[in-house]
């Protein structure tokens, strides 16, 4: 008997849950939004019901990628559980609106939810996401009942239980606090866009076009991964899925063009972090800095242009000069079948225009990605061949509702530990502790932010090492009297870093896994290719003219010397640029580049001068060596 598709694919509870969750979110869109807390609580649940229908308890349950997982029996329990809990928030929602805060008492029935809805949300994120981040939530909670074992200015008066479930779930400052109401109210729309661009012939588009546009450079293969990274990054949830993306499609041209494993490995793993950074649509953190630092999405997009050019343009410094040093032949490409291919499909792209023209106009983002939804879903039924079937709508609906499970959680329980932090007052006693340390010492003050930045982004979605760096870092450099914008840019950049920074460094890994390379090898080879981007966030603070802060001659300075820097960082990590370099036109090419990213005219005269040096030295090699060439033929 031949089987159907759609009870193959669908008929699970998994799906059919991920399927009501959009349904909910798109009545949501028609009907308006409800009230916070209703809203958020009901985003939350629909999160953690899905993951136990999705996510064994025990690793030994698990079924192959492809394989849908059937729950057992004491899961479909914790689901019953969690819906409970959301219903029964909802149905006393106007209660919780209208009496005071921690004034009126909860009832013995709100505390007995509150506890059980937090239970299963570290369990939801011990099987969805990772022990890390639930290891550092559960600390942080720790920390906020034993406030008084605390030394020094860590200590503050124990919290009661009473005053905790009040902060974490009846109130919008913990669980259900801005990072959820970010995740439900504009990231999860997003992702429902990047699935139905997924889905249809634009995701290939992106590659299509990378490797048209850079099929007559050195190193093709690579300087086309680059760019499809940083379209693909517009549509992708994670920097490690942005990775998985392209990898899987990249992986191979690079690899017949003769790139070594390692350091592709790397760049993937490097390109697929800058895609949550290049605009017009951004990753799930820079949403959440719109709602942290008050300023539009807009302003923000546009703020990201330059640094993220840079930071693409270092990129393609690399890939072009480990091209010239290996002499990798160049791509060997059908160029009139890519152009067939984007000529059929181009009118695609017309659903990411008016995405980014509604977003400029200033409509809320939940309408923007619908809209810009339905006119992609329009767009292809013009032609037979782009036509979404029913079958294909539905998985990209369900994907949407799998997809939003890694962003939801890290939110929530980000939530917990922010509304920690703010109950226990330890964010004001954090930042007079880096005040002191630093001394008033801005240099300082920004590379213990770097490093703590760093620190607690490792192994945690970029979200939340965003929300938790910028609740904790961001004021102490703030009072130093760094821009606001330019503060969070700068813990931004760093928190996206972590996913490339030794130990756990999750685009590294996931890139070792395509490349079949070790994946600590790998990390410390992508870490290394990085410095060149460690140093752009440095700039923001000390040029923010590089954020459109100030005039435009200061953006031309700052965004020249900052390119040329990392033109010459590149010839020192890969020893070549016009010509083959010695260890001295090594470092002397480093020692400019570093002169140049001090925002100082005499540093910037130096710099120049010294790279002036260093590329007189080069074109006069490279004379030598054609000169040579000639001979010998």
């Amino acid at each position: 008997m031949k089987k159907n598709k759609y009870i193959e694919a669908f008929c699970n509870p998994g799906a059919v849950w991920a399927l009501v969750w959009v349904m909910f979110q798109l009545w949501v869109v028609v009907r308006g939004s409800y009230s916070a807390l209703i809203m958020r609580s009901v985003h939350v649940c629909f999160a953690m019901g899905l993951v136990f229908l999705t996510f064994p308890a025990l690793k030994r349950h698990k079924v192959p990628k492809g394989e849908k997982y059937i729950p057992r029996w004491y899961e479909y329990i914790f689901f019953i559980i969690t819906i409970f809990c959301g219903i029964y928030i909802v149905m006393n929602c106007a209660r919780y609106d209208t009496r005071m805060a921690y004034v009126d008492s909860l009832t013995a029935m709100d505390h007995v939810v509150a506890i059980a809805m937090l239970l299963l949300l570290l369990e939801c994120s011990r099987r969805a996401i990772n022990m890390a981040l639930t290891v550092i939530v559960l600390i942080f909670i720790a920390y906020g009942f034993f406030g008084e074992m605390m030394p020094g200015l860590l200590a503050h008066s124990n919290m009661s239980l009473a005053k905790f479930i009040e902060v974490q779930i009846y109130s919008t400052t913990g669980v259900l606090g801005s990072p959820v109401s970010t995740a439900c109210g504009t990231v999860f729309y997003f992702l429902l866009f990047g699935a139905f661009l997924t889905a249809t012939p634009a995701g290939r588009l992106f590659v299509n076009i990378s490797t048209l546009l850079t099929r007559r450079a050195n190193g093709g293969a690579g300087k086309a991964t680059i760019v499809a990274s940083a379209f693909f990054g517009m549509i992708s949830g994670s920097a490690p899925g942005n990775v998985a993306s392209i990898g899987t499609i990249m992986y191979r041209p690079m690899k017949q063009q003769g790139f070594e494993n390692r350091f592709i490995g790397s760049i993937l793993a490097i390109g697929g972090t800058a895609g949550q950074l290049i605009p017009p649509v951004m990753g799930a953190a820079a949403f959440i800095m719109v709602d942290m630092t008050g300023i539009s999405y807009s302003s923000i997009m546009l703020a990201a242009v330059i640094p993220s050019f840079i930071f693409l343009a270092a990129l393609y410094f690399l890939v072009d000069m480990y091209a010239r040093k290996y002499k990798l032949p160049k791509p060997q490409i059908d160029a009139a079948e890519c152009r067939r291919e984007i000529g059929k499909n181009i009118y695609l792209l017309l659903s990411v225009a008016v995405l980014v023209a509604l977003i400029i106009r200033g409509g809320s983002m939940m309408r923007c990605c619908t809209y810009a939804t339905i006119v992609l879903v329009a767009l292809c039924m013009i032609r037979r061949d782009t036509r979404l079937s029913l079958f294909d709508s539905v998985r990209a609906l369900v994907s949407t509702g799998k997809q939003a499970i890694v962003v939801t959680l890290p939110c929530a329980l980000a939530g917990i530990i922010v509304g920690q932090i703010t109950a226990t007052g330890l964010g004001i006693r954090f930042s007079s502790m880096i005040n002191a340390l630093a001394s008033s010492n801005l240099l300082f003050a920004l590379m213990a932010t770097m490093l703590m930045a760093l620190i607690l982004g490792m192994g945690m979605p970029t979200s939340a090492a965003y929300i938790m760096s910028a609740t904790l870092l961001c004021p102490s450099i703030i009072k130093l009297g760094v821009p606001t914008l330019a503060a969070h840019f700068f813990v931004f950049y760093f928190a996206n870093l972590s996913m490339i920074t030794p130990p756990v460094a999750l685009s590294s890994f996931t890139a070792a896994g395509i490349v079949n390379d070790n994946m600590w090898k790998l990390g410390l080879s992508a870490f290394k290719y990085s410095f060149i981007i460690f140093i752009i966030p440095y700039t923001f603070v000390y040029s923010p003219a590089m954020l459109g802060i100030g005039a435009v001659t200061e953006l031309l300075q700052a965004s020249l010397t900052c390119l040329v820097s990392a033109y010459g960082l590149g010839m020192g990590l890969i020893g070549v640029g016009i010509a083959p370099m010695k260890q001295m036109e090594r470092i002397a090419a480093v020692a400019a580049s570093l002169l140049l990213i001090i925002p100082e005219t005499i540093t910037d005269i130096g710099g120049i001068l010294l790279m002036a040096a260093v590329l007189a030295i080069q074109i006069r090699n490279r004379k030598k060596e054609n000169s040579q060439r000639r001979k010998t033929v």
